[in-house]
């Protein structure tokens, strides 16, 4: 994704710490797409409709008990799962926990397996449930 790829501000903002700067900011995506005729962002918004809210002040932050409970995922899984949920990469959650990337790619194929889903947005859009 380029830096100047509409999308890379949709995600940014996603994951941002000031909601009303989020909320100011996906607005304007909005009507950007909508003046571009660009339907990208509704259809991102259709496949993971808590992302306008997905702000530390919407609500509590999942912790890897809820995801072991939810999901029946390993202690192992469930840290990843809060990790990629906060919006960390695979590679910087591997940095992080000081295990290998091929680790933490083989723990994301159980998540996937476990959720039913085959890709990371399916992942995300699962994880945000809870």
């Amino acid at each position: 994704m380029s830096d100047d790829d509409p999308r890379r501000s949709v995600y940014a903002g996603a994951l941002g710490h000031d909601s009303a700067h989020v909320r100011r900011r996906i607005k304007q995506i909005k009507q950007w797409a909508l003046l571009h005729a660009n339907s990208f962002v509704d259809e991102m918004l259709t496949a993971n409709p808590r992302l306008e809210w997905a702000m530390p002040e919407a609500g509590r932050t999942a912790a890897p008990e809820d995801y072991e409970l939810a999901f029946n995922l390993t202690r192992a899984e469930a840290e990843i799962a809060v990790a990629f949920a906060r919006g960390e990469r695979l590679a910087d959650i591997a940095i992080t926990r000081g295990s290998s990337i091929n680790t933490v790619r083989t723990h994301f194929a159980h998540i996937k397996d476990k959720l039913g889903v085959s890709t990371q947005t399916e992942v995300l859009r699962e994880l945000m449930k809870v």
